[in-house]
């Protein structure tokens, strides 16, 4: 059973910046486009060739963090030729009035299980799968955490180091559990299967740069 006394559930830590719920209401989308209409300027400076660029059309306030906010777009349902959402997600800077477009989730990204053998793996930002929850790493403005069910089945774990412009894919099929206080470590969920049959939980802790700290069986988090 992990230690609740350090570690502070999702839910709780990052109820403000919407990343504690896997899908967001309408009600909850509404109100994050209010909050951006009041906080975000409709024409910003741009980093495209163009002078000026409104903000895209449909976009949401996932997260903010020392005046950088990040922004999901829905661009595609999920369909017959779509398995997953196709989301684009946005960076704007309060300060300088700056707009990046950060990336365009592709729902055929590559499934990277095998190459993991317990630890991330470096994929590009072209690989990201799918974006249902967004948010910053607390104590880590220049870090997101990007998760997303793209098959129906498992769900796909993403730190984003938007520095860098790299991201690490986790060995995660359940999610984000809790960041530790400092943000320095993070639990993720997933699952085994007993060799008679039947399946049951584990939870692993990480550090950020992806090194496993423990692995705990757990019945339910």
């Amino acid at each position: 059973m992990r230690n609740k006394t350090f570690f502070t559930l999702i839910g709780v830590a990052l109820l403000v910046g919407g990343c504690g719920n896997r899908t967001a209401s309408t009600q909850d989308a509404a109100q994050a486009d209010t909050i951006l209409a009041e906080e975000v300027p409709d024409t910003v400076q741009t980093v495209s060739q163009e002078p000026t660029q409104t903000l895209p059309d449909g976009s949401v306030k996932a997260d903010e963090a020392n005046g950088l906010f990040v922004l999901t777009k829905l661009v595609e349902k999920a369909s017959e030729d779509n398995p997953a959402d196709i989301r684009s997600l946005w960076l704007y800077e309060r300060k300088t009035g700056r707009v990046d477009s950060l990336l365009t989730t592709n729902p055929y990204a590559e499934l990277r299980w095998s190459n993991m053998n317990g630890s991330p793996v470096e994929v590009p930002l072209t690989q990201i799968a799918a974006a249902d929850k967004v948010c910053f790493v607390p104590g880590h403005p220049q870090l997101l955490l990007v998760e997303g069910c793209p098959e129906a089945r498992n769900i796909w774990t993403y730190i984003i180091d938007l520095e860098k412009k790299t991201a690490r894919q986790f060995p995660s099929t359940e999610g984000l559990i809790a960041f530790s206080a400092s943000g320095d470590t993070l639990q993720l969920g997933a699952y085994r299967y007993h060799e008679e049959g039947g399946r049951y939980s584990v939870v692993r802790t990480y550090t950020l740069s992806g090194q496993l700290i423990k692995e705990e069986e757990s019945e339910e988090y």
